[in-house]
Order: structure tokens, then C-alpha cells, then sequence
């Protein structure tokens, strides 16, 4: 497990989206944070304990955890026969000052979808384990923390997640997402372990903004995770995800624009309409990763991994 280094969460303050991010406002294309370097603007708040149970969230979150799989869809992840390949960005597409020169090309093709390594099996309390590694500022990460929740409660449940929102980049605006830091997840089938090295606050107003060192330590990879994460992700970059060994995702596997200047609300609602861009972009990541996830545990349950084929293993 990883250590906690400051117990309070943290959150972006509220806002109301002015528009909904249709295709041609954007160009960005990009699908991973340097942890070395990170840029934004944007106001923290921090969130305690104390005080009444927010309606509005619990519903908000109901809403989230409860996507079913839409067994005619597609998925990005080919069980047992490794990932389809990514599609490349047009040519000098802008990047945020976060993307060292010359990553963009890496990130932008196969490392956006989970890829079959051979690595020594993850486990944890005889459990398979789901690695993640993200920061709290990188716009990447903010998306794909949405099709994570998504997969993961189609195999367990979450409890203490909380709302965030990553800071405002020069080609890619705020997105309203989620925070892991705080959350605790329980499953039969499944471990997670997410760390959260790095918040999306500033650790002083004066403070560079191009630096991860600026922004607030959250949590310290251990030893053990540190090495996986240097072995697979040599950019250093985030999002990144170990699936129990068998296979690892680099960066995320969308866009980040593509769901920019929605409010939670709006995006919540988009995972029951898969005919938006919105959700069709959450919705074939959450089913991706879902199917990552199926073959960690044998294709349990079967509400989780309906497509797949054969009997199930004996389980607990």
C-alpha cells in the first residue's frame, strides 16, 4: 500500500462550464503528464471530515459507479491477444508545456491503451492488483480517473470518493473530475491501489508553475512500486496503470479535451448517453479498461465481462 503524507483532500473550487466542448475547439491531442513538469492556474480548497453528508454528491457519485456495460459496444483492448493501436495526432498539434520534446510521438500512439507485458504478477491479499499512478494537476489523469471509476465499480465498490478538478493549461481548460486520495476500494475479485503523488495545488502562490515540485506531496510510491514504474513508464509520466503484471497502460486513453468545460454533472450524465462525444469518449475507455480488468479475474463477474467467452474458474 502506498503512504499517505497529508490527510486532507483536495478540491477545485465549483464552476459552472460556460459550454460544452463540441469538435473543432480544440487541437490538443496529448495523453500523458511528465511527472517532472506540470502548469496551471486554479484556486484549492481543502475538504475535512466534519459536517452533513453532501446529498448532491452521494447521487453524483450513485450515478458514476453504476454504469452498466453496454454489451454492444466495442472495446479497445483485445482480451489475451494484446491492444488495438493508437492513432497518432496530425502533425504539429499543439502540447501543453508539460510534454518534454520529443514524448509527444511515445504517448501519442500505442502507450494510450493497456499492452501485454511479462512481468512478475502483482498481487495483493491473493488478490490481483490494479496500479495507479497519477497527480493531481495533470488533465490526463482527471479523465481517465473517470472511466477508472467506472470499470473498477463494474468489480467492486468504492467508498470516500471525492470531487477535484485539474488546473487550467495553456491548450487544455480545467476538467472536472475525481480524486482517489482519501477513497478506499473493496472487491472480491479485485485489489487497487492508486497513488497520488502530487496535488493540484500550488505549495505557494509564487511557486513555478511548470515544476511538480511545486504542487503539494500527496503520497510516496513505495519501493516496490517504484520499480514497476520505472520499469514500464520510462517517460516518468502520468496516468499510468499496472494490470497485476500482465499488462500496463502509459498515459490515458482519452483525449482530454474531449471532455474539458463539462461540470461533473454534465459528465455524469454523459455515461448514460453514449450517442455524445462526451460519453462515447468515457464510455470506450471505461469498456476498455473493463475488459483489462476481465482478464485479471478469469472474466468475473459476468455482469462485468458479458462478451467474454468459456467458463468461468472456480472462485471465491
Amino acid at each position: 500500500m502506498s503512504e499517505q503524507d497529508d490527510p486532507d483532500v483536495i478540491e477545485q473550487a465549483p464552476r459552472h462550464a460556460s459550454f460544452r466542448w463540441r469538435p473543432g475547439s480544440l487541437t490538443v491531442a496529448l495523453v500523458g503528464c511528465l511527472l517532472v513538469a506540470a502548469a496551471g492556474t486554479f484556486a484549492g480548497l481543502r475538504l475535512t471530515a466534519s459536517g452533513p453528508a453532501n446529498p448532491d454528491l452521494s447521487r453524483l457519485i450513485t450515478e458514476v459507479t453504476t454504469v452498466p456495460v453496454d454489451t454492444g459496444a466495442s472495446v479497445g483492448f483485445i482480451a489475451r491477444s494484446g491492444a488495438l493501436p493508437g492513432t497518432p495526432p496530425p502533425s504539429g498539434a499543439p502540447r501543453p508545456p508539460s510534454i518534454a520534446p520529443g514524448a509527444a510521438t511515445t504517448l501519442m500512439t500505442d502507450p494510450d491503451v493497456p499492452t501485454e507485458v511479462s512481468g512478475p504478477p502483482l498481487t495483493e491479499a491473493g488478490k490481483p492488483e490494479v496500479l495507479y499512478v497519477a497527480t493531481g494537476y495533470c488533465p490526463y489523469c482527471a479523465a481517465e480517473n473517470w472511466a477508472l471509476i467506472v470499470a473498477l465499480s463494474r468489480f467492486g465498490q468504492f467508498t470516500g470518493l471525492t470531487t477535484s478538478r485539474s488546473p487550467q493549461f495553456e491548450d487544455v481548460p480545467p476538467i472536472d473530475t475525481w480524486t482517489f486520495y482519501g477513497s478506499s476500494y473493496t472487491s472480491t475479485y479485485l485489489a487497487f491501489v492508486p497513488v497520488e503523488t502530487r496535488s493540484n495545488v500550488l505549495v505557494s502562490p509564487k511557486a513555478n508553475k511548470a515544476e511538480a515540485a511545486s504542487y503539494r506531496v500527496l503520497q510516496h510510491l513505495t519501493a516496490a512500486q517504484q520499480a514497476v514504474f520505472n520499469k514500464y513508464d520510462t517517460l516518468r509520466s502520468t496516468p499510468f496503470i499496472d494490470f497485476a503484471g500482465q499488462a500496463v497502460q502509459t498515459g490515458s486513453g482519452i483525449l482530454a479535451n474531449l471532455v474539458a468545460n463539462n461540470t461533473w454533472q454534465q459528465l455524469a450524465g454523459d455515461l448514460r448517453h453514449p450517442e455524445t462525444l462526451e460519453g462515447a469518449t468515457l464510455l470506450n475507455e471505461a469498456d476498455t479498461l473493463t475488459a483489462a480488468l476481465c482478464n485479471l479475474t478469469g472474466d468475473r463477474p459476468a455482469a462485468a465481462c458479458p462478451q467474454s467467452a468459456g467458463p468461468a474458474p472456480p472462485g471465491p
